[in-house]
């Protein structure tokens, strides 16, 4: 569970950030709500790939430092 009423849970803050404070979202296009800060990496995963879901983003992988 997250460590703040507005956080992700660790597990999706780990691969994504969300574009909007994590909050309870309504969807009526979807037909439901859906609550950021207790969703699973599941979810999430099935989620993102809706294009017009925006509330997540996936996490850039970090750059190597260049020598």
């Amino acid at each position: 569970m997250a460590t703040s009423i507005h956080q992700l849970p660790p597990e999706v803050a780990a691969k994504y950030r969300a574009s909007v404070v994590p909050t309870r979202i309504v969807l009526q296009r979807l037909g439901r709500t859906i609550d950021l800060r207790r969703l699973t990496l599941a979810e999430a995963d099935e989620l993102v790939k809706d294009p017009l879901f925006t509330y997540l983003v996936p996490r850039r992988k970090a750059r190597k430092a260049a020598k």
